[in-house]
């Protein structure tokens, strides 16, 4: 290692300490009740990331899906949230849980009928008492966004993002929720349940996925899906589910998670007065899973329905998450694949030896499981002599065939890796629950850093020998499709939820409380990010990196695949190449020693060239990067190989529902300009020149220019660099906006595709609601969208999910050109929902009936109103994205945060504003409809009354 790079790594472990002492310092809390807090403050954000971890999932219920359940049920409200009543409601609740426990035991079809019958019943006159999402209400009232939950294997975390002021509803809200829930409304969500079901068997990785779990995890809890078996879903008992919750949802059991803009100093009366308050209690103890010696078993055989392709992998038993062996085994991982594209494995794929191959690791808390894969190249190389190259390249592990500049390399890119996982508020707080669920100390995350840079090759080499052993599972890729499980609904009744909208007594007293006004923040075109112009085309936005010394140089060319559909494959083409006197595994190698990243992607208005590294090595990366954009290498083999990607993605792309509903959408509302319909196809791919592609992107460097530096280096030393180091002068092409306008619905319109195999229905809508060229005409449509189908309080998710069970998601989105660009083009709103097919009609029915005839409920309004306000301030950008919000902008004509002039027109706005943008955009505005499913399951007679009906085939929506 040279001096500098010691340097360099001391710099790095310097932060790690600083942090631990500063930004990533984590306080542990320990309530009277044994409940744990960690606390983590960072200011640079105007949020809170707020979670509550249960230590129970799936692993601790297996194949019953209870822990699901029980995470959709604590959305539904306690005794006091989402009631009028709750004494009255009780009995009837009562009543409908033994019933529940009858079904169970019932195994008579005709018996079965009967009793979910009178459940339907039963839950017709609970609905009576409930308000619909009033806890999703409370929690937009006090400045949240994005509340969900997730189920694991080892873990529920329910959680969302608000704002510092409403810490304490915050807290006062979710120690309420898991206090006393109650499972109201709880036939609406068995049936949502069944909808996650029957969305994930249309899904074939989730299917392969499912399979393999089966064979590997076989005599483990971890051997079933997380939803549950059909039968168990079939035959829920809220009485088991209720045992769960005495059992599991206990303090001692349970930890709280924030990070962000808080104030720790005052927090402890208010954890105290709050979670203090949830009953005592430790889990029990559950035998730790042993994953079974594979020795001798028999190949698992995973069926995906794409042919010619074929792949093999092999997984091994990984060492335990905080073990000794655990950093040396991180390295090895890296040595073999890494997003350099540097690894032993990757030399393969870069040599053209194999088509593709990858290596990774996954853990759960009880054990740990990694391996490798890789696709023969097409059309007739072997899997045994690729899986000979693959097993000689590991090979050099084992017997330590690598140089200490190799280590080190990979050494400096995990502590790399590490220090971004950790910049955002997001990332960190995704590090603190995996730790705190796992049982993981956060002295032990931030010590990775330590724990990789005294890995020796000596510990390599052992890690190496020790998992890549004989005790390993085969796995190879089998032609064929499993067969999908099918939960059919019962046809229940609605249940009518007359107070929806309404609030609580309990919602009224915390509304009550007094709140300190602090407006949302916006970004400081001026303040938060440095502008220097460097060419007539050439800008530069720099932003300081408060953290670390880890940079981000992003050359941001305004020109994209919207204008040459070349663009769609150069992005791969350029990141399989080196230069003309470089390898690509040479050039990595040399991106690697100096700890930086080369990565190109592109879209439909940009190509994007993105260097990061340690800033004390800036001018020799930008040096390298300099020779890419002079040289990139010509290999036509590559090319050959991009190709053969885009020939397997293009032939299964269409195996899945929602890609096809994803095309018939962009068909709908684009015509012909339909990014699928103007793509680039594989015969156009086929008859590319890798030196056609080199010459693009010269071209491409001629056009306008954005650099995106975020570092600890001086705004005007990175101006003076890259004006030395990189060919500005090249650039002399301005950016010229491309428009695809929004398509207009003459003649009402039902658009089906027929996918017999799909299991779930897609069904939406698409309406031009005319342009709207200003801020105030804008702001309604906003403000309507969100109401209609912005949220869990919205017409759409109350309608068709709450009140009906038709759907397992059902949103809406609007579609808008740039206000300043394109102030004349026309807007639009599209729905989306997922339905069990034999629900389609019915869904279909709702929908239409509420874009005809929109139910009002003004509190709902409200919510909406304020939802729209928390976007703004929860979705302030980070540092290193700040740069690009304000380029991006810029471009566009803004010379403010856009966002403002949403905050100043939104406290004007009311329920007249949402009913008139109704009434005269969207009521009696002519709507294409959207099917995407089993045409079996549809009365084709009846889809007459919503408008033609129009058959797609693939050609009519995708090449």
């Amino acid at each position: 290692m040279t001096k500098g790079w010691v340097c360099v790594l001391l710099a790095v472990l310097g932060w790690t300490v600083a942090y631990a002492q500063g930004a990533w310092d984590v306080q542990t809390l320990r309530l009277h009740n044994g409940f744990t807090v960690w606390l983590n403050i960072d200011h640079s954000q105007p949020k809170v990331y707020g979670a509550v971890v249960v230590k129970a999932g799936a692993k601790d219920c297996p194949n019953t899906g209870i822990a699901h359940y029980f995470e959709h049920l604590m959305f539904k409200g306690t005794d006091k949230i989402g009631t009028v009543d709750y004494e009255k409601e009780k009995p009837w609740l009562d009543s409908i849980s033994h019933q529940y426990d009858l079904l169970a035991a019932t195994t008579d079809a005709a018996r079965r009928l009967t009793i979910q019958k009178h459940i339907n019943a039963l839950s017709v006159r609970a609905a009576d008492y409930a308000i619909p999402n009033e806890f999703q209400n409370l929690i937009t009232r006090f400045g949240g966004t994005g509340l969900n939950a997730y189920t694991s294997f080892d873990e529920t975390v329910f959680y969302n993002t608000f704002s510092p002021p409403y810490l304490s509803q915050w807290c006062e809200l979710y120690a309420e929720r898991f206090l006393s829930p109650v499972f109201r409304l709880f036939q609406g969500e068995l049936e949502t349940v069944y909808e996650e079901k029957n969305m994930y068997s249309d899904n074939m990785l989730v299917q392969a996925a499912e399979a393999a779990q089966r064979y590997a995890l076989a005599g483990t809890p971890y051997a079933y899906p997380i939803i549950g078996a059909t039968d168990s879903l079939k035959n829920p008992r809220l009485s088991e589910m209720m045992r769960f919750y005495h059992r599991y949802y206990v303090a001692g059991n349970m930890g709280l998670i924030l990070c962000g803009d808080l104030r720790a100093d005052s927090i402890m009366p208010l954890l105290e007065r709050t979670f203090g308050r949830l009953p005592m209690g430790q889990a029990p103890q559950t035998p730790k899973a042993v994953l079974r010696d594979f020795r001798g078993s028999k190949p698992l055989k995973l069926k995906l329905p794409i042919p010619v392709v074929k792949a093999e992998g092999y997984a091994f038993l990984a060492p335990q998450e905080g073990s000794r062996d655990e950093a040396p085994f991180q390295v090895m991982m890296t040595m073999l694949s890494n997003p350099s594209h540097t690894g032993l494995l990757d030399s393969l794929d870069n040599a053209g030896k194999v088509m593709a191959v990858m290596a990774g690791s996954y853990y759960f808390k009880d054990f740990g499981a990694f391996g490798f894969g890789f696709v023969p190249n097409l059309p007739f190389c072997s899997k045994k002599k690729a899986s000979r190259r693959c097993w000689q390249a590991i090979g050099r592990l084992r017997t330590g065939q690598f140089d200490d500049a190799q280590l080190q390399a990979v050494k400096r890119s995990l502590i790399r890796q590490k220090l971004l996982s950790l910049e955002t508020v997001s990332g960190r707080s995704s590090a603190m629950i995996n730790a705190f669920s796992h049982g993981l100390s956060w002295h032990m995350v931030l010590a990775q850093a330590a724990r990789i840079d005294s890995v020796t090759h000596d510990d390599v080499v052992r890690v190496a020998r020790t998992y890549f052993n004989d005790d390993s599972l085969v796995v190879k890729k089998a032609f064929g499709r499993y067969p999908k499980e099918r939960v059919a609904q019962p046809g229940y009744q609605p249940v009518k939820a007359r107070h929806a909208g309404e609030q609580s007594d309990y919602a009224k007293r915390i509304e009550a409380q007094p709140v300190d006004s602090v407006p949302p923040k916006l970004v400081d075109f001026k303040r938060d990010v440095a502008e220097r112009s460097l060419c007539p085309l050439v800008r530069l936005y720099g932003v300081k990196n408060p953290d670390n010394e880890i940079f981000s140089l992003q050359l941001c060319y305004r020109r994209g695949s919207a204008t040459d559909h070349r663009i769609e494959i150069l992005g791969d083409y350029l990141n399989r190449v080196g230069t003309t006197s470089k390898s690509r595994q040479q050039m990595g190698r040399e991106l690697q020693q100096l700890g930086a990243t080369l990565d190109v992607s592109a879209d439909a208005g940009n190509v994007k060239v993105t260097l990061m590294g340690f800033d004390s090595q800036f001018v020799p990366a930008l040096r390298l990067l300099r020779s890419f954009l002079d040289s990139a290498a010509t290999d036509n083999a590559k090319l050959r190989v991009c190709c053969k990607e885009l020939r397997l993605n293009r032939r299964s792309f269409l195996k899945e529902n929602a890609n096809i509903a994803d095309a018939i959408y962009q068909k709908v509302a684009l015509g012909d300009s339909s990014p699928y319909l103007s793509r680039l196809t594989v015969k156009e791919a086929r008859r590319l020149k890798a030196s056609g592609l080199v010459n693009l992107f010269r071209e491409v460097q001629r056009s306008q220019l954005d650099i995106i530096y975020t570092g600890t280096l001086p705004v005007d030393s990175v101006a003076h660099l890259a004006a030395t180091a990189l060919p500005l002068d090249k650039v002399c092409s301005p950016w010229r906006p491309v428009l695809h306008p929004l398509q207009s619905v003459d003649v009402p319109t039902v658009y089906v595709y027929d996918n017999s195999r799909a299991r779930q229905t897609i069904v939406g809508s698409y309406q031009q609601v005319g342009a709207l060229p200003s801020d105030s005409l804008r702001a309604p449509f906003h403000l309507w969208g969100t109401y209609f189908g912005g949220g869990m309080s919205s017409v759409l998710f109350q309608d068709i999910r709450e009140f009906r069970s038709y759907a397992y998601y059902a949103y809406g989105r609007w579609l808008q050109p740039d206000l300043l660009v394109h102030p004349q083009s026309p807007c639009a709103y599209v729905t989306r929902l997922g339905c069990q097919s034999d629900k389609t009609m019915a869904a279909l029915g709702v929908l239409d009936s509420v874009l005809r005839k929109m139910p009002v409920r003004e509190e709902n309004i409200r919510t909406a109103r304020q939802g729209l306000v928390n976007a703004v301030n929860n979705g302030y950008p980070a540092f290193r994205s700040l740069g690009s919000y304000v380029a991006t902008c810029r471009l566009k004509g803004y010379t403010l945060d856009p966002d403002s002039v949403t905050l100043r027109l939104l406290p004007k706005l009311g329920i007249g504003d949402v009913s008139r943008f109704y009434q005269n955009h969207v009521q009696n505005t002519p709507a294409c409809y959207i099917i995407v499913g089993d045409k079996r399951k549809l009365d084709m007679k009846q889809l007459k009354r919503y408008g033609r009906v129009v058959l797609l085939r693939k050609r009519d929506i995708s090449r």
